[in-house]
């Protein structure tokens, strides 16, 4: 969109009255004044200058001319909200000036259907039987248009036919599974008698449904929307766009394991809560969710179930680097059964007295159920306190082996060996089985370096090319390491093994970690990790010195100019020996 169209959009938008729709403002002096709509404060610090045309929160920073302040409010994209304010000002936009959304007619179909599955919920005799449903389980009108919930008739065909008639293709029916093609031709509605949640993308566009069966007797209580070219259910969250401008305000998110739980969290007031529908928590769900906050309470249900989930859940939002608690719901419950139950108030005590930091809940989960008499319980109790500890700040490693210790009733230094006092920089001697040269072993000995800390990995990445590494399985693990690091700060061993093909994964697990090095958690100095460096690199020049030597011997009295010249720097450089270690 061209520059001269954006800021005629702009000078044809008045920011007050565009701001008085979300905020509500009191004149001070030339400006006008209110709370800021993007965080949550009580004194007033959102200006607005209609002399100037734009707003500005003094206190967060947000805000700006009318198009930026109208696609942060509505979080939509910049085109949008040019193409939506030109509209409001009777600017004609062109065509040439709106980039074309590739997936127009599949939107607009998937809304269609959304009006359909609405209009039938409200305007047919089944339908009304489906909101007496909604209203048993306190889901008022506002939440039923709000949430956009609509029911599929048990007519076979009877979307298709509207979605026909409007001029819509069978083909894009079929591929974005709201019709099917039955044996004999025929066509038919993939949704029938069911209440239907419809799905939007992070821009709003309803990309699929899901579908909940009121009969008790249906094997599959939900069905969802096959994946198609806009709806892929481990990319998106339920009710991401709708909460985004309450999660950027009030700075966190809230998620939720089911429909339910958002529908009735919101009408109990909290309305920055979304749903992963159903399916385990992915890293595309992670990166979601670190667009418009960097702060997640876990709410999953109060069962074993829910638990484990919740448990699972951590490790994927600490890999982006998201500050997470979680909501251990008393007995056993769902929200959405805790809301009927006890009413919104004492869900929003909740938040108050029953939320955790991760390592509260991982020590709580980890000990439940365990009998601390029990050989067994007491090992895998054990286990996976010290898995959950092993990168944690020393304050916190200290807090939990306390703990441990506490439970167990055992010392401190029964838990977790020491440190034994063998200087760091001294090779141990190779065992006589397996003779390992002291090259290979600094080999070795930078691989427990990388993968234990961030910093030696970037040194060591610096210091050496993959192809100085002597052994292959070790060259490709450093590559992966490095490209792990790309995306976390924190190294977790099982998700890296979960990426490695099955002989590097046994290099790892035969070799490296069964080295008494790596078992005795000994650290090692950044001066240390350049001694072993200088080592494989010395290593990887004698190899490419005695592969010269050779092609100029076999070459004779005609050896190439550039293997000569190489030679010579290889030589030059062997002369700068590692000190001894």
């Amino acid at each position: 969109m061209d520059e001269k169209l954006i800021q005629e959009i702009n000078e044809k938008t008045p920011i007050l009255d565009l701001v008085s729709e979300f905020v509500s403002l009191s004149k001070r002096g030339k400006n006008y004044m209110g709370l800021c709509p993007f965080h949550q404060e009580k004194t007033p610090s959102f200006s607005v200058s209609p002399e100037k045309n734009i707003a500005k929160c003094m206190s967060c920073g947000e805000g700006g001319s009318p198009i930026n302040f109208y696609r942060k409010i509505k979080n939509i994209s910049f085109e949008q909200a040019c193409q939506e304010l030109a509209i409001r000002a009777g600017i004609e936009v062109k065509a040439t000036n709106v980039r074309k959304e590739p997936f127009e007619k599949e939107f607009k179909l998937m809304d269609e259907a959304a009006n359909f599955y609405q209009f039938n919920l409200k305007h047919s005799e089944k339908g009304h039987e489906v909101l007496d449903y909604l209203n048993k389980r306190e889901v008022s009108e506002k939440l039923t248009d709000h949430f956009r919930l609509g029911y599929a008739p048990p007519f076979g065909n009877t979307l298709y036919q509207l979605l026909k008639d409007k001029g819509y293709d069978t083909s894009d029916m079929i591929k974005l599974g709201v019709v099917k093609q039955s044996d004999d031709g025929s066509y038919y509605d993939l949704f029938s008698d069911r209440l239907i949640f419809p799905i939007t993308d992070p821009r709003g566009n309803v990309v699929g449904f899901s579908g909940r069966s009121l009969n008790p007797k249906e094997a599959a209580k939900y069905i969802n929307s096959p994946e198609s070219v806009i709806f892929k259910k481990g990319s998106l969250l339920y009710h991401l766009f709708e909460a985004s401008s309450v999660i950027r305000k009030s700075k966190q998110v809230i998620l939720y394991e089911g429909f339910f739980d958002v529908i009735s969290s919101f009408g109990a007031g909290i309305e920055n809560g979304v749903a992963s529908m159903g399916t385990a928590l992915t890293k595309e769900h992670a990166k979601l969710i670190k667009n418009v906050t960097s702060s997640v309470i876990i709410a999953y249900d109060g069962d074993r179930a829910g638990l484990k989930a919740s448990e699972q859940a951590i490790s994927i939002l600490e890999k982006e680097g998201l500050k997470i608690e979680v909501l251990t719901i008393p007995e056993k419950m769902d929200p959405d059964d805790f809301i009927k139950a006890y009413g919104a108030e004492k869900y929003e005590n909740l938040f108050a007295e029953f939320l955790k930091d991760p390592y509260q809940f991982r020590y709580a989960y980890y000990k439940m159920g365990k009998d601390l008499q029990n050989a067994n319980d007491i090992k895998t109790f054990k286990l996976n306190v010290i898995k959950m500890i092993d990168y944690a700040d020393a304050s916190i490693r200290q807090i939990y082996l306390k703990k441990l210790s506490e439970d167990l009733g055992i010392p401190i230094e029964d838990i977790t060996s020491k440190k034994m006092d063998i200087p760091t920089r001294i090779l141990p001697k190779p065992d006589k089985k397996s003779m390992i040269d002291r090259h290979t072993r600094a080999e070795y000995y930078l691989i427990f370096a990388m993968l234990r800390d961030k910093k030696h990995a970037k040194t060591i990445q610096k210091q050496l090319k993959r192809t100085d590494f002597a052994d292959h399985v070790a060259a490709s693990i450093r590559s992966k390491i490095i490209d792990y690091y790309e995306e976390h700060e924190v190294l977790l061993l099982d998700d890296l093994m979960d990426t490695l093909p099955l002989d590097e994964r046994s290099f790892l697990e035969d070799i490296i970690l069964n080295d008494w090095f790596w078992k005795m958690k000994i650290e090692m100095q950044d001066i240390e990790i350049l001694d072993y460096a200088k080592l494989v690199k010395e290593a990887s020049l004698k190899r490419r010195l005695q592969y010269l030597n050779e092609k100029i011997k076999l070459s004779g009295d005609h050896p190439k100019d550039k293997d000569l010249k190489e030679r010579d720097l290889v030589l030059k450089e062997l002369k700068h020996k590692p000190r001894e270690v």
